[in-house]
């Protein structure tokens, strides 16, 4: 006997009346009834008694129905057992077509909280299209592109930056201009069909004409690699900002823009998923950003 028919057998029994039963299951009483019956067949006992004027437990039905909710909390037991291993030893799939700061101050809280669940990052670009058909399990995308993904707000596009080797040229100054960016060998990133990204678009609005590409990347590691052994300049937004800042060698400056730039990212997921995982990361997300506005960072 399944716990869905025992379940339908515990409502029956708390009312004592199979039209509110029915209604509380949003099943017909017709529907109810053969339930009932059929679990009075297979137990080879009468478990209601009906007539016109009351329905209620007969003996066996009462003993049946302590039976019913205990078998019922262990089932609820062993589901929340099953889904905190997987919590604690499970695997999160997250495709990062950006890189963000907030991302790996979340993702240190994430460890902190599950130390043994796995979390693979894929830094290929994808679009939201393409990971509504993927085995993902989040995304990081602009806000536009979420559609009907639920999602948490973590980081907002603010600024254009240059990020360059320490020894280059143009590293001591404070600020610069495209203008100042125009014969210089540049890098770009790339998205999973090949098209040049955002911030190589946002750059050509804003003014830069012709730029010299001289480096292409689809992964963090390579265009942080490109930067430190060559004297091209990687143009991104503020969403790494700190964290290269932060690594010998590299240098970023703000770069000068006259066009207003203000775009939001989220941490974006199905509302179906299945894995544990999932709203455990989401929580992280919330809970940083929480911290972070109130610490106004």
């Amino acid at each position: 006997m399944n716990v869905k028919v025992q379940y339908y057998f515990m409502v029956a029994a708390e009312t004592c009346n199979f039209s509110k039963a029915a209604k509380k299951l949003y099943i017909s009483q017709t529907a109810l009834s053969k339930i009932i019956s059929g679990m009075e067949e297979e137990l080879g006992e009468k478990l209601f008694i009906r007539n016109k004027n009351v329905t209620e437990l007969t003996d066996a039905g009462k003993v049946y129905l302590e039976y019913a909710r205990k078998a019922g909390l262990l089932y609820q037991d062993s589901r929340q057992i099953i889904r905190e291993s997987i919590k604690e030893k499970g695997t999160l799939r997250m495709g990062l077509p950006v890189l963000n700061d907030s991302f790996m101050n979340i993702l240190s809280m994430f460890h902190r909280k599950y130390p043994d669940a796995h979390v693979r990052l894929y830094s290929n670009q994808i679009s939201a299209e393409a990971f509504s058909d993927s085995k993902l399990d989040m995304i990081l995308i602009p806000e536009d592109k979420a559609e009907n993904l639920k999602y948490v707000h973590i980081a907002t596009r603010e600024g254009l930056y240059a990020v360059m080797n320490q020894n280059h040229r143009l590293a001591g100054n404070p600020i610069l201009d495209l203008e100042d960016l125009q014969e210089e060998q540049l890098i770009f990133g790339i998205d999973q069909n090949g098209r040049l990204d955002e911030a190589y678009q946002y750059s050509v609005e804003a003014g830069l004409k012709a730029p010299h590409v001289a480096f292409l990347y689809n992964d963090a590691k390579y265009q942080l690699n490109l930067i430190l052994n060559s004297d091209a300049v990687a143009i991104s937004f503020n969403l790494f900002r700190m964290f290269r800042e932060s690594m010998d060698g590299i240098v970023t400056v703000p770069i000068n823009i006259n066009i207003p730039l203000n775009s939001r990212l989220v941490l974006a997921y199905r509302p179906e998923s299945r894995n544990p995982l999932v709203p455990e990361m989401a929580e992280c997300a919330a809970r940083f950003m929480e911290i972070r506005t109130k610490s106004g960072i």
